[in-house]
């Protein structure tokens, strides 16, 4: 689950940044935007997000077991993008 919440907050953050427009992040100017669901060599399944030009804009770094489990994370990241808010975190210095 920490893994799931973990890609969760990474690519929305991706997401968020690489949007950079008023446009929808699920449009780009051609268009609705895709996911991708995709089998890796390691039989694990990704999910990759492309805008309407087909620009990557993000997508997991976590594999899934199955398919419907990498569309069920992809859901999960709609959710939490359309009510998520930017956090600024500044890096620690070690003395």
């Amino acid at each position: 689950m920490k893994k799931l919440v973990g890609t969760i907050f990474l690519t929305s953050a991706v997401l968020f940044v690489a949007s950079g427009t008023t446009d929808s992040i699920a449009q780009g100017k051609k268009g609705k935007g895709t996911i991708e669901l995709i089998e890796s060599k390691d039989g694990k399944f990704r999910f990759s997000v492309r805008d309407g030009d087909g620009k990557y804009v993000g997508g997991s770094a976590v594999g899934h077991e199955t398919e419907k489990e990498a569309r069920e994370a992809a859901e999960d990241l709609k959710k939490v993008i359309a009510t998520a808010t930017f956090v600024s975190k500044k890096r620690v210095k070690d003395d």
